[in-house]
């Protein structure tokens, strides 16, 4: 341990692995509640599974981050955050090549830089202490932090999208201006 004083990057971790832990269950519970077609929709089911996952690797890093508190070099930590940036990078890799235009803007934008940020998590494991004026795991605490704020954004756009199954930027139809029509041939 590193002493009796408080350190505050154990406790951002514990608070992360605890909020992280605690939004993961109350979004599956959410999920539950709105059984009709979180399911049946392949796009919508990915996407769900796919906002899970900034909280459960955000924080699983942050449990292994506390629980690896005062070990040499810390080992734990980096291979778990080493794990769990290649584990995010190959699924937003994966979801960002299933994105289509009718995404709405700021899906598409989250979906582009989910990649980046998993790829800096995994990175982050390399940096060698002493290299930046931040301790490579208060490196790791930003990126992980965006990492789960990009996921709070992805449960905000599935909150906020209509029932009618639109993009949230789009209007009703009846708001919508109408097609012009062509003219009959005579």
């Amino acid at each position: 341990m590193r002493g009796s004083a408080v350190d505050p990057e154990i406790s951002f971790y514990q608070a992360l692995a605890g909020v992280s832990f605690t939004l993961l269950g109350l979004w599956f519970t959410a999920l539950q509640l709105v059984p009709d077609h979180w399911r049946t929709d392949p796009r919508r089911h990915r996407a769900n599974l796919h906002t899970a996952l900034h909280f459960l690797l955000p924080g699983t890093a942050s449990l292994a981050s506390v629980l690896a508190d005062g070990t040499p070099d810390g080992l734990i930590w980096r291979a778990t955050f080493l794990a769990a940036g290649l584990i995010g990078l190959a699924e937003a890799v994966s979801f960002v090549r299933r994105s289509t235009r009718s995404d709405a803007l700021s899906s598409r934008i989250l979906r582009g830089v989910d990649p980046v940020l998993y790829a800096a998590m995994g990175a982050v494991a390399f940096a060698p202490q002493d290299t930046f004026a931040l301790t490579p795991l208060q490196l790791a605490g930003m990126v992980t932090g965006g990492v789960f704020l990009v996921g709070l954004c992805f449960v905000w756009l599935a909150f906020a999208e209509p029932r009618d199954g639109r993009a949230p930027t789009q209007p009703p139809a009846a708001h919508r201006a109408p097609v012009p029509s062509r003219p009959e041939p005579t």
